[in-house]
């Protein structure tokens, strides 16, 4: 895998920007880009938690968005991130030939796309990895000092007003900066004409500067600080994640990792300082946590090929002594299987498998997954009666604030919101009294709007619907709206039309799924069914909570959550011994769920499984221990079917919380 190993290498290059061109041609789902959206229109508070005073770090960013959005819906946002990832990994490929060939790049390509395709969606982290790789060529090179002054500190000033990292800008020029002293010494170098370490030392301070070229001057650097360390409410990936249960860590990270230390080892040049600095940094990222994915990437790729490329020599060498004239085969055999693997690799994207398989609410193609958020509740929530101050998750806030125009309680941006109230949230959707009193006190809604994809929202429903003093006013499978029982509200609680065309949306969704089942992956993960199924079993209507879940896992059979819904359904429906084979199907799909062995071990009790029931006891107990230092999946009991119907699709308990 050297940088000149066999002839035509750049087909593998070309297969490898295919490739990761592929993996952004998907669907927005991302429940960002609406925050962003909502901010860009206006550039003013979305949540009535905020002072007039925001600090918006995306600002330029959410312009950009809003101004393609209006020009070419979602299609246009997509397309316009498929460029800008496709630049910067071709800038990335440039700076990486020095130590790799196509092959090696090729190969390169191929793993930083498993390694982003988790958390690719439109939003400003494809920007960062543009401007990233725009600095790390600009500053790989000898170049003309004009040149690099007169490029970089206007892309430093557009960086710093379009997202949150554009410290890496000076620290990238920095590395620049010691790595051209530590090389100056004996070298030709053009001092007139390249920029001297020196000069690199000054355009560093000059870019620290220009930092400080926005709008809010230092609030800015102290708002991206809030961000980092407080980062909760946080989304990756996809609202369906915890439903199909994907482990949080990626193999392929490990691998990546691997790879690095390999290439440390068997390169027989001197190391080049900012190359390896950066992929440094970028390991330390990833390892910390699986949502760097692309900023990993970005940072490591040059080095991922140089590590390709010393590894395969090394091997290279090895295989000519123990193959003799048989090594001539290797060459060939390789770029045969970077092929195949890229090849073999598009075909589920394209097929749409491969986003079933994560558990994404995205599809291969243009467009947005509008069904996510409370896209068909326009009669109720756009009612003049509809009261101004709601509750909301933070699915739904950017959704609320842009296509209703309207203050939201929360959203996804981090740093924003008061943690202790987060926390009384979260606590509140599970049943616990003080934290309701406490954020009923706080804020006096009038109107709570939950999107069921939460994994709380179940327990969150019956829990509020317990207290009286909520009726639900709507629910179209993603979508649950509560108001206060009050004569002020009859007419939205009254509104038949409203309530029908929520529940003709979810017979619609499970209609077309029905239809797509067995031709593929093309129904891909419906939304609306995975949301319905939660709540029909959190509202006693075990019956029609088995249906969807039936029909769930006719279509993908490898959902755990699905086998448990199922189970817990054929439990609360005396079906003991269908019950227990669903939950054990359950157990081998996600072998560390506490509730899924939990109810399989009461499944087996009524079942009269004994010794199966004593087994998942055992492993309720470790389980529990293993969980000691987190927060529970969900506490006991499990239910009696004997007793009333459990409320509670998460915790089944048998009686609905005070």
């Amino acid at each position: 895998m050297s940088k000149k190993p066999f002839g035509a290498s750049t087909i593998y290059i070309i297969l490898g920007l295919v490739f990761i061109a592929l993996i952004g041609i998907r669907t927005i789902s991302t429940p960002e880009i609406w925050t962003h959206l909502a901010q860009g229109r206006t550039n003013a508070p979305i949540s009535y938690l905020e002072t007039d005073n925001i600090v918006n770090t995306s600002h330029l960013y959410d312009k950009m968005v809003y101004g393609l959005w209006s020009l070419g819906g979602a299609s246009a946002l997509i397309i316009v991130n498929v460029i800008f990832l496709l630049a910067a990994f071709i800038l990335l490929l440039k700076v990486s030939g020095k130590w790799g060939g196509g092959l090696s790049q090729g190969f390169a390509l191929l793993l930083c796309g498993h390694l982003i395709f988790q958390g690719v969606d439109v939003g400003p982290q494809t920007t960062m990895m543009l401007f990233i790789a725009l600095f790390v060529y600009m500053l790989s090179t000898p170049r003309k000092a004009v040149m690099v002054f007169g490029i970089l500190i206007p892309l430093q000033i557009l960086w710093v007003n379009m997202h949150g990292s554009f410290l890496f800008g000076p620290v990238i020029a920095a590395l620049a900066a010691i790595q051209a002293g530590q090389t100056a010494k004996g070298s030709n170098r053009n001092k007139q004409q390249d920029a001297t370490p020196g000069m690199l030392g000054i355009l560093t301070v000059v870019l620290l500067a220009s930092t400080l070229i926005n709008p809010y001057l230092f609030k800015l650097h102290s708002q991206v600080w809030a961000n980092i360390m407080q980062p909760a409410p946080a989304y990756w990936s996809s609202l369906l994640r915890e439903y199909f249960q994907i482990p949080t860590q990626n193999p392929l990270i490990f691998f990546a990792l691997i790879l690095g230390a390999g290439g440390l080892i068997t390169l027989k040049k001197k190391l080049p300082i900012m190359l390896t600095t950066l992929a440094i940094f970028g390991a330390f990222f990833v390892v910390r946590s699986v949502q760097a994915a692309q900023l990993f990437t970005v940072l490591a790729f040059p080095f991922m090929v140089l590590s390709f490329t010393a590894i395969g020599e090394a091997l290279q060498g090895s295989f000519k002594t123990l193959m003799g004239k048989q090594a001539k085969l290797l060459a060939p055999a390789t770029q045969g299987i970077l092929a195949l693997l890229i090849i073999f690799s598009m075909i589920p994207i394209m097929t749409n498998c491969a986003y079933t398989k994560i558990g994404s609410a995205s599809n291969f193609g243009l467009g947005v997954q509008e069904e996510l958020y409370p896209s068909g509740a326009e009669g109720i929530i756009g009612a003049d009666a509809f009261p101004e101050k709601a509750l909301n998750l933070a699915a739904d806030g950017g959704y609320l604030a842009f296509k209703y125009d309207r203050k939201v309680f929360i959203d996804y941006r981090p740093g924003r919101y008061d943690i202790k109230m987060l926390e009384d949230l979260g606590n509140m959707m599970f049943g616990n009294r003080e934290a309701y009193d406490r954020i009923h006190e706080a804020h006096r809604p009038e109107a709570i709007i939950l999107n069921t994809l939460n994994p709380a929202s179940a327990q969150g429903l019956v829990t509020l619907l317990s207290r009286q003093i909520w009726k639900l006013a709507y629910f179209d499978g993603t979508t649950a709206i509560l108001l206060l029982n009050k004569e002020e509200f009859a007419p939205l609680l009254n509104n038949k039309e409203a309530q029908a065309a929520g529940l003709a949306k979810l017979e619609a969704a499970r209609a077309e799924y029905a239809a797509k089942v067995g031709k593929g992956c093309r129904a891909g993960n419906p939304a609306e069914l995975i949301g319905s199924g939660r709540i029909f079993l959190a509202l006693n209507r075990p019956v029609e909570a088995k249906a969807i879940f039936s029909l769930l896992l006719q279509g993908n059979g490898m959902i755990p959550s699905a086998w448990i819904g199922l189970g817990n359904s054929q439990l609360l429906l005396k079906e003991f011994d269908a019950a227990v084979e669903s939950l054990g199907k359950a157990t081998e799909l996600a072998p560390s769920s506490l509730l899924a062995w939990a109810s399989r071990a009461t499944a087996c009790k009524y079942a009269g499984k004994t010794d199966e029931q004593q087994k998942a006891v055992e492993k309720v107990k470790r389980l529990v221990e293993q969980n000691k230092a987190k927060q529970p999946e969900e506490p006991e009991p499990q239910p009696e079917p004997e007793a009333e119907p459990a409320t509670n699709p998460s915790v089944l308990e048998t009686s609905i919380p005070e």
